[in-house]
Parts: C-alpha cells; sequence; structure tokens
C-alpha cells in the first residue's frame, strides 16, 4: 500500500501522451445523491471541479445540488470558482445516463447493495468514453466482485471517502488484479487534487479503515451488553485519542451502513465478528442513527453528553447479561487490542506496508489524534510483552482476543512494531 502526499496546490495532472484526464479542469458525475453523494460533490466543488450528481430520487438530486449552491452562496471565499459566468455552474443535474457518462470520472455513491450497485455500472458502462474511468465508494463491498460486470476492468477501481468528507482527508483507492495503472494514476492525482490523500491497496474485505474499526464497534456493543457505562466507554475511547465516543460514530456512519459493512466483516472473518443483537434490534426499529433523525442518541447534544435515547436504554437492559463494572483501564483493552490485533493482520497479509502508514490512515481517515495517534504507536508504548500479558484473561471471550503471530513474535524478541529494540531503547 502505498501512501500519496497532497500538494498544497490543486495540480493539473494529466499525462503528456492523453489529452484525457482527471484534473482541474476535467469533468466527474457522482451516481448517489446521499450523504456521501453530497460530500464528494461538495469537496469536488470546493477544488473547483466540475460535477454532476444524479440520483433515481430526482427529488434527492435536486435537493442535493440547491444544498451545495447554498453551501457555496454562503461560504464564498472558500468556493472562489463556483461561478464563472464564461463557464456552466460547477454543480448541476444529470438527467439521463448519457449526461452521466460524459465525464472524466463517474463515482457511484450509492448505497451498500450489491446488486444494486452492479446493476448501475453495468448500465452506464456503454455510454461511457473510451478514456473515462469509474470508481464505486463501496464501504466494504468487494470492488473485484463489483467489476465482474463490467466489460472493461482495467478502469475501474474503488475510491472510499471518509465521513464527513469535507472533514476527513483520506481516500482509499482499492485496486484489483485486473485495474489498469494508469486508471490508479489518475484516480490518485484526481483525490490529491481535492487536497485528499490516496492511500493505495489492493482489495480486501472492509479494506483498512472498515477493517479496523469493525472490530472496535463491535467490542462496544459487546461491552454495553456486559453492562459496561457508556459514559466510562466514552471516556476511554477519547482518551486514547478517538474523536467521539464509539456510539456517536454509529450514529454518524449510519446503523444500516454498519450492518452492512459488518455483514461482509463476519463473512470474510466468521470466527472474530461477533454479530449484534442489540444492533439487529436498534435496525428493525427503524433507527438509523443521524440521518433517520435518531439512533443511539436522540440530538447530537445528547451524543455530546453521553445521554443515551431512552428506548435504547431498555433495549440494552433487556439483553444484558450482568452489571459488571468495568474499570477504564479494562475497557480500554476491550476497545483496542482486538483493534490493535486487526491491524497485525493487515501486516501479515501484506495489506499494508509498515505500521506507520496504518496510523497515517487512521489519523487522516477517522481523525485520531492524542498522544501517539494511533494504534500501532500505543503499542510500541505498552510493549508487545505487556499486551500478551493483557491478552491472557481475555482468551475466554473468543478468538478475537487471540494473540496473533505478529504480536507473539515480537514479544518473544522484546522488539518494537517498527523493528527496534526494546532492551536498547
Amino acid at each position: 500500500m502505498e501512501m500519496h502526499q497532497p500538494k498544497p496546490e490543486i495540480q493539473d495532472s494529466r499525462p503528456s501522451n492523453s489529452s484525457e484526464s482527471l484534473h482541474s479542469q476535467g469533468t466527474v458525475s457522482i451516481i448517489g445523491a446521499g450523504v456521501m453523494g453530497r460530500g464528494i460533490a461538495a469537496a469536488c466543488v470546493r477544488a473547483g471541479i466540475s460535477v454532476r450528481i444524479s440520483d433515481s430520487n430526482f427529488a434527492a438530486a435536486k435537493e442535493a445540488v440547491a444544498q451545495i449552491v447554498t453551501a457555496c452562496d454562503s461560504r464564498a471565499s472558500q468556493y472562489p470558482r463556483f461561478v464563472d459566468p464564461a463557464a456552466r455552474p460547477l454543480i448541476s443535474l444529470a438527467t439521463d445516463d448519457e449526461e452521466i457518462a460524459d465525464a472524466d470520472l463517474i463515482i457511484e455513491a450509492v448505497p451498500e447493495d450489491f446488486a444494486l450497485k452492479t446493476a448501475i455500472l453495468a448500465r452506464i458502462e456503454p455510454h461511457l468514453r473510451s478514456g473515462t474511468i469509474m470508481a464505486s465508494n463501496s464501504s466494504s463491498l468487494s470492488i473485484a466482485q463489483l467489476s465482474a460486470a463490467l466489460q472493461a476492468p482495467g478502469r475501474f477501481c474503488g475510491m472510499h471517502f471518509c465521513h464527513p468528507v469535507i472533514e476527513r482527508p483520506l481516500v482509499e483507492v482499492i485496486h484489483t488484479d485486473l485495474t489498469s495503472r494508469e486508471t490508479l494514476r489518475q484516480v490518485c492525482a484526481f483525490a490529491t487534487s481535492l487536497r485528499m490523500i490516496p492511500a493505495v491497496m489492493r482489495d480486501s474485505p472492509g479494506f483498512l479503515l472498515n477493517r479496523l474499526l469493525v472490530p472496535y464497534l463491535n467490542e462496544t456493543l459487546e461491552l454495553l451488553l456486559d453492562g459496561a457505562d457508556i459514559e466510562e466507554i466514552d471516556r476511554a475511547a477519547t482518551a486514547f485519542g478517538m474523536p467521539q465516543g464509539p456510539l456517536a460514530l454509529f450514529d454518524e456512519f449510519g446503523l444500516d451502513v454498519a450492518i452492512a459493512v459488518g455483514r461482509s466483516l463476519y463473512r470474510a472473518f466468521p470466527e472474530r465478528i461477533v454479530p449484534s443483537e442489540l444492533l439487529i434490534a436498534m435496525y428493525k426499529s427503524g433507527r438509523l442513527g443521524r440521518k433517520s433523525g435518531g439512533g443511539f442518541y436522540q440530538t447530537q447534544c445528547d451524543a455530546s453528553a453521553g445521554r443515551l435515547d431512552p428506548h435504547i436504554m431498555d433495549l440494552i437492559r433487556e439483553r444484558r447479561r450482568g452489571e459488571n463494572s468495568l474499570s477504564e483501564n479494562a475497557i480500554t483493552r476491550r476497545l483496542f487490542l482486538p483493534f490493535l490485533l486487526e491491524a497485525t493482520r493487515t501486516l501479515q497479509e501484506s495489506l499494508v506496508a509498515c505500521p506507520l502508514v496504518v496510523d497515517a490512515v487512521l489519523r487522516s481517515g477517522l481523525g485520531m489524534s492524542g498522544s501517539g495517534s494511533g494504534i500501532f504507536a500505543w503499542a510500541n508504548s505498552i510493549g508487545a510483552r505487556t499486551l500478551v500479558q493483557w491478552l491472557q484473561p481475555l482468551h475466554a471471550l473468543g478468538n478475537r482476543f487471540e494473540p496473533t503471530s505478529l504480536l507473539l513474535d515480537a514479544a518473544r524478541k522484546n522488539r518494537s512494531f517498527s523493528g527496534t529494540d526494546r532492551n536498547a531503547a
């Protein structure tokens, strides 16, 4: 995996031997006018890139355009090129497949439904120009399986933007064995023109960020059912460097997205993911998070104060396995040891090049901050031998707490994850 650093200014990244490329004067079509589609469109406008947006719900697409125009008008100094009298507006509606396809890049950002995504990609592809690239903003679905519906999979890849798009500079760029180098080069140049950081990786369940987040969020729900107090969970999470408590993160992402991503990871790693009856009960009750007007919390103020919705408290009480009082240290270990173990697996599988890359992704994609700013920075400060000791009493909870070969090797050699000898430190 490579980390491409953003350039301080928007760059024209056209290849010298081609007139078609993704650059500040190119065009982007976005299919899907939901939260992510709107966020990506707004990022394009902010960078001066012409963007069309479409949705099967025409009213939603029209509302998205109006919302972005209003935001640009209210923050004109941030969008100096939004209205150019000599050119078309930077944000507009696409009303048919031909208009969607008339772009340098098409980003599919519809809900996390495999059949829906493949149907849209297969429908649009016949209308494309020869140089047009397609990308999916899927959070966890296999990019290789999505590309199977295409006649030209070489010009297709994943572009997983992080929520909220305007605040999180990471873009996971996911390639298959068939994705061309030119496709990756142009997509990375496009991401950089948005002043974002493209992290290139091969196709893998959950990619990187969600692969690490799912065990953490999964353990949060298990802690609640084991009797842990939500205020203690939030305190442990934010003290570690997370931008907010884990239940607020659920509400921000959307519980429907969390279930879809969790399902993908469970299919890949059933021995390490615990299906949550609490999350399923909430989903069935129609509480999807902020997008539905309420999830674990009724309002943002409630989330900041750690006040769970009374209905959610009832759902938790009905399913609690006990009223255990857990210390902040115990909660921290339950939350972040599975997180760390999954991170070590990504290194063992060569999904990422080194621990520094993982921590950089956590900072730019998740907003992790504070001392050390990363899961491996934390692990190195503790030491592998101590981490193995912490895991021993947790083995009874399941395979998700079994130490990996990478961790055991670091403990045996008394080395940090960056390869330095702790005895020499």
